[in-house]
């Protein structure tokens, strides 16, 4: 797949440009995969892909991405790491409280 591991299928092209060859586009898209990066005075509006591209795409999306500020180096704990986590964290304050009812 294209969008998974390199960059080697994509294409940059102004929206003039990729308006005028349009259906081409498409063809090509659908046939050969790889990404159309569609710039607007030099910066990436859009991007066009075919279609298997896109349910490869949509596969990897299991859980949606919801971004958050975050400090730079953090990282997210997704699925099973973020019930781990979780549940490390609880004891570590279950283990905290504990300790300090005792002293």
């Amino acid at each position: 797949m294209a969008i998974g591991s390199t960059k080697k299928n994509w294409k940059k092209l102004g929206k003039a440009q990729a308006r005028e060859q349009f259906a081409p586009l498409v063809e090509s898209l659908s046939k050969g995969g790889g990404v159309i990066e569609v710039t607007d005075y030099g910066r990436v509006a859009a991007v066009m892909l075919g279609y298997k591209d896109y349910l490869w795409l949509l596969a990897q999306a299991k859980e949606p991405y919801k971004p958050k500020r975050q400090l730079c180096g953090s990282g997210v704990l997704v699925g099973a790491l973020e019930k781990s986590s979780k549940e490390v964290t609880g004891s570590i304050f279950e283990s905290l409280a504990k300790t300090a009812s005792e002293l």
